[in-house]
């Protein structure tokens, strides 16, 4: 993977973590196994988007919500990231031929905007992927959770 592509990976790994340490906390010892392994999809390119291991409309098993929430922050991370890349492109494009100064840089983490837009991605991945609405919720809070105010470790 690129430079860029192992930040975003970490990014993704740090936060499916600390999702799954607030709503699966039991899981957390097959938590680097299974990261190692999307982490090992990403670099070959290959990572599923389907409901892994089988259907979960019948309840969850523990190693199928470790999956859910790796794929599904990533699809929404990578989802927020692309819109606000694409939102900073068309800024400074304006700018540029406006001629006016750069903005400030701006505090790291994320704005109320892009917290909800995560939030968003979130919950609509999760669901897509066979988690209930009610789990699809709590993953989506924990996700902006960990982005907004990430655990010490």
């Amino acid at each position: 993977m690129t430079e860029p592509q192992n930040a975003a990976a970490d990014l993704v790994v740090d936060a499916a973590r600390a999702v799954v340490r607030r709503i699966a906390a039991e899981e957390l010892p097959i938590f680097d196994e299974v990261a190692a392994g999307w982490r090992r999809q990403m670099s070959k390119g290959r990572v599923s988007w389907s409901v892994p291991q089988g259907g979960v409309g019948f309840g969850i098993d523990t190693t199928l919500l470790t999956e859910l929430v790796l794929q599904v922050v990533a699809a929404a991370v990578g989802e927020v990231l692309v819109l606000g890349a694409t939102t900073a492109r068309v800024g400074l494009l304006r700018r540029r031929r406006r001629e006016l100064p750069a903005p400030p840089d701006a505090r790291p983490g994320l704005d109320s905007t892009q917290a909800r837009r995560l939030r968003e991605a979130c919950r609509r991945h999760a669901v897509a992927l066979g988690l209930d609405p009610n789990r699809a919720e709590l993953l989506a809070d924990a996700a902006v959770g960990a982005m907004v105010d990430p655990p010490d470790e």
